[in-house]
């Protein structure tokens, strides 16, 4: 019996840079939208991402000049293959990456940090960053992104149970 993977179109090496090079400009725009808000952080499927943006231009999949519409030309059904293939690979990854990593939240982590020593240096009336930046680095660093990271993934888990709940009580 054939896998999917088995009956998936052989690429180049060039295309697949080019899908992974958009799978990683898919996660930072996904990030960067669940940072100012369009995307709430309680999103773990690709699918959903549609309820709150065009979800199929992550990635640089739409644009109309670069490596996509020179590597992947729609002048006939096998390029029109090719390409449809290469997205779903885009998508497939952003949709796995979306469910199962905390990485998607990195920067709500970052701006936590940032907030809390600004807080710190208005409070002192510190007009430089230069501690935090040493102290925030290396093993400290990772020390504060991982309890933050386990924060901001109790307070999705939250959110999830007040969704699913409102969701129990809405009119059919």
């Amino acid at each position: 019996m054939e896998s999917i993977n088995d009956q998936r179109t052989v690429l180049t090496e060039e295309r697949d840079g080019v899908i992974a090079r958009a799978i990683e400009l898919g996660k930072r725009q996904i990030q960067q939208e669940i940072a100012t808000g369009r995307i709430p952080p309680t999103v773990t499927d690709f699918a959903r991402l549609h309820d709150f943006v065009d979800a199929n231009e992550f990635g640089g999949l739409c644009d109309d000049d670069g490596d996509w519409s020179r590597l992947f030309p729609r002048t006939s059904a096998s390029e029109e293959d090719a390409l449809c293939e290469a997205a779903n690979r885009v998508q497939e990854a952003l949709c796995q990456w979306l469910s199962a990593s905390v990485e998607r939240n990195a920067l709500l982590v970052e701006n936590a940090l940032n907030a809390a020593c600004l807080s710190v240096q208005d409070g002192l009336k510190v007009s430089a960053g230069d501690v935090a930046g040493v102290f925030f680095s290396g093993s400290q660093k990772e020390a504060f992104q991982a309890m933050f990271a386990r924060y901001v993934l109790c307070e999705i888990s939250w959110m999830s149970e007040d969704e699913g709940e409102q969701a129990e009580h809405e009119p059919d």
